[in-house]
């Protein structure tokens, strides 16, 4: 019997109800909270560690008795078959300002929620209400836990922290001793360039050592940086691993950390992947490069797969001439579509290849999920197609409907709408309908909210 059985509780979900507030009071909004997570072993289950990256000044405050004040409430659940089987986990911050000009400047925050639960498929509702303003975000995400196999050599997902050390005494971010603050963005600056990783790993050998291999990869998984492996003596059927990485050395983009562990005496290996992204500002002598230069040193397989993103914002036929070009022609395709897009020839920079590049960050880190990349997703592909939209009509999830939104866009094709719906509930949102030309239209597309 699972450890943690006696605690379930199935309960129908209706709406989850947040600090006595009735859910018709809510206004649905982006409040820039982050989500990530990570899946560890325990006994008879999964360990699922909640992780949030809470933006201060995103926030409304009013005068409490020690100055400016933010009440925001949380709440994380699982739901499985439109059920929660386990009691959810709220909780209430206060956030202070010394005065409004000083909002502004508030920094980001971490916060942790924790559950122990069976394996199975669950979606993670997450929500958060800034309490003074009655606005609410609500993330909904597929989490897929498994069990650990017990005589297999496996390991934990790996968690992206902005800081690990020890601990001198137990606290919501300790683990083994350690206290490891999340970062649920997972985004490095010049102002803080050091990844830190933690990690478990479970059946090994009970004698013997063991390889830790790091690798950093490209978002096409190019090997960008390789570092020696690192052989440690087994503690036992389980070790915990941590370690950092100066990112300072690496251009802004998105970046995979990949490790691989190798048990030496029974010489099986496993791996995992972790996304995370750079953003640097560009001085001038490095962004001073050749347009010429700069696919020159990829290969065919290379500018295939950065096709495949770029072709999003590619007209059909230059996405034709790219399929049936040679090494050199998808190379000069590529160099003048970008030279034919830059906005300001007269500045070193190509501002439109920037701000793509960062939807494409965006779409990875709010629409991604386990089973594909935020850029795959529909609402990724119109939010890199069209831009940021104007306006987002948010419909959560209730027993009359499924979650559905509205993005609307005022200056494509003089004000147009994206009908997005969460047909499966995992948090998937498809596009269903749009008012756009060339785009998905079915006036019917409300049958797929029931």
């Amino acid at each position: 019997m699972f450890l943690y059985n006696s605690l379930k509780k199935a309960t129908l979900l209706l709406t989850l109800i947040l600090s006595g507030f009735a859910a018709e009071d809510y206004t649905e909004a982006n409040l820039g909270v982050s989500l990530d997570y990570s899946r560890f072993s325990t006994e008879g289950g999964v360990y699922l560690d909640i992780y949030l990256m809470i933006p201060q000044s995103f926030f409304t405050y009013v005068e409490g008795k020690s100055g400016l004040e933010a009440r925001v409430v949380f709440q994380t659940a699982l739901i499985q078959d439109d059920l929660v089987p386990y009691p959810p986990d709220s909780w209430e911050r206060i956030y202070r300002a010394k005065n409004q000009t000083s909002i502004a400047g508030l920094g980001y925050v971490p916060d942790i929620s924790k559950f122990y639960v069976e394996a199975g498929e669950y979606i993670l509702q997450v929500d958060i209400l800034d309490v003074h303003s009655n606005r609410r975000q609500r993330i909904r995400k597929l989490v897929s836990l498994e069990l650990f196999p017990k005589d297999e050599v496996s390991m934990s997902d790996i968690t992206i922290a902005s800081q690990i050390v020890k601990a001198d005494k137990d606290n919501e971010f300790t683990k083994h001793g350690y206290d490891v603050v999340p970062n649920a963005e997972r985004t490095f600056a010049p102002t803080a360039s050091m990844l830190y990783y933690y990690f478990e790993t479970y059946g090994l050998s009970s004698s013997g050592n063991y390889l830790i291999h790091n690798q950093i990869l490209s978002l096409n998984e190019e090997v960008v940086q390789e570092f020696p492996a690192r052989s440690k003596k087994t503690p036992g059927s389980s070790a915990v691993e941590w370690g950092g990485i100066n990112t300072a050395g690496l251009k802004s983009g998105i970046y995979k950390l990949l490790i691989t562990l190798t048990d030496e005496a029974s010489q099986k290996s496993v791996s995992r992947k972790k996304t995370f992204y750079v953003l640097r500002p560009k001085l001038a002598e490095q962004a001073k490069t050749v347009a010429e230069d700069e696919y020159t040193s990829l290969n065919e397989a290379q500018l295939d797969d950065l096709f495949k993103v770029v072709k999003i914002i590619m007209g059909k036929r230059e996405q034709q001439l790219f399929k049936q070009s040679d090494l050199g022609g998808k190379q000069r395709i590529l160099t003048a579509f970008w030279s034919r897009n830059d906005p300001d020839p007269e500045t070193e920079i190509n501002e439109y290849k920037e701000e793509f590049y960062s939807l494409v960050q965006f779409a990875n880190r709010e629409f991604g999920s386990e089973r594909d990349e935020g850029w795959k997703t529909d609402q990724g592909r119109v939010l890199i197609q069209y831009g940021r939209p104007n306006n987002i009509e948010r419909n959560p999830y209730s027993l009359e409907q499924k979650p559905w939104e509205v993005w609307e866009y005022y200056e494509v094709e003089g004000g147009a709408q994206f009908f997005f719906v969460d047909r499966t509930g995992f948090g998937s949102f498809q596009l269903v309908h749009s008012t756009a030309r060339s785009e998905v239209q079915d006036y019917n597309w409300e049958r797929y909210l029931n």
